[in-house]
């Protein structure tokens, strides 16, 4: 449903070629190319009340009044015609398959596709099935040639000469718009023109769907870290310190507790005395003995010979006393 209330036909366009109405018609001279940049909607200003079924013979009757002498163009003016049921129909020859110039009463500016609605619409109101074909061959045709049909579109292009705007002018217009706007004439009739410049545009674009939305914003400039998680091995070598301890080279000995000489010798019960040379052993703990030469040695054998001295003494003395 378009803004003006009218439905539209399915997205594909059945449009009828033009050997379907052209039986012996063909172009009279060659047809130039169109470089398209804006759609000019147009009326026939023929009679009403006509059916599809009509369509055919109505159109060779243009052509012929087109291609006469009064007129003297190639073929019929426009490219495209829509008849009182909604029908469509390709006019010009190879309108179809691409861009061909038109002609139009009063001078054709150029840089246009040119669509008619058959019938007379300063008289009439034009049929909604018209209007809703209307709708949709714009639309076709302004994706087909990358026309932009946004609220407020305009094109500014150098006119190729009409009455109204003489070759050389620079034209600047909507992106549709009617015959009227080019050429000095009531074309496309009062009726229909309230329409162009009144809803079409919007209804055309929303047959094709919105505009394209302007691409989104850039979001806000943010500073991605990226986060490189680097593996720090530590590798814990335990060295030994500095003062480690390590075996002397010479070896301690543990300390030698020298026996003290006693006063009170146990002399065992014999009769004959204790040899003088008797050495008495001295204890030095578990390891092997002290060389005699060094001072452990010295001393225990100066400790034995004070031992035996003092044995000899009390042996003496109580031979003496007789005790």
């Amino acid at each position: 449903m378009t803004a003006n209330g009218l439905a539209l036909p399915a997205r594909g366009l059945t449009i009828n070629p033009r050997n379907s109405w052209a039986v012996d018609r063909p172009p009279k001279g060659p047809l130039s190319g169109e470089d398209v940049r804006f759609l000019l909607v147009h009326h026939s200003a023929s009679r009403n009340g006509h059916t599809s079924a009509d369509a055919p013979a109505i159109l060779r009757s243009f052509y012929d009044y087109h291609t006469s002498a009064e007129k003297g163009w190639d073929d019929i003016a426009y490219n495209f015609l829509i008849d009182a049921d909604g029908g469509i129909w390709e006019g010009r020859a190879g309108s179809l398959a691409g861009p061909v110039a038109g002609d139009a009463t009063g001078g054709n500016q150029g840089f246009s596709q040119l669509v008619c609605i058959i019938g007379d619409y300063n008289a009439v109101q034009p049929s909604a099935a018209s209007l809703a074909s209307l709708v949709s061959v714009l639309a076709w045709l302004a994706d087909r040639y990358g026309v932009s049909t946004a609220p407020g579109a305009e094109i500014t292009f150098t006119s190729r000469g009409s009455n109204k705007h003489p070759a050389g002018t620079t034209v600047t217009s909507p992106t549709i718009t009617g015959h009227r706007e080019m050429s000095q004439t009531t074309c496309p009739g009062d009726n229909l023109n309230a329409y162009v410049v009144g809803a079409l545009r919007a209804d055309v674009e929303a047959a094709r769907g919105g505009s394209t939305p302007p691409p989104p914003p850039p979001p806000p400039a943010t500073t991605t870290t990226t986060s490189t998680t680097t593996t720090s091995t530590t590798t814990t070598t335990t060295v030994p310190p500095t003062t480690t301890t390590v075996p002397s080279s010479t070896t301690l000995r543990p300390s030698t507790t020298l026996p003290q000489p006693s006063t009170t010798a146990s002399i065992a019960a014999t009769t004959a005395p204790a040899s003088p040379s008797t050495t008495i052993p001295v204890a030095v703990g578990a390891e092997t003995a002290a060389p005699s030469g060094s001072p452990a040695g010295i001393l225990a054998t100066a400790g034995a010979l004070v031992a035996t001295g003092a044995g000899l003494l009390l042996w003496r003395y109580r031979r003496i006393s007789g005790s």
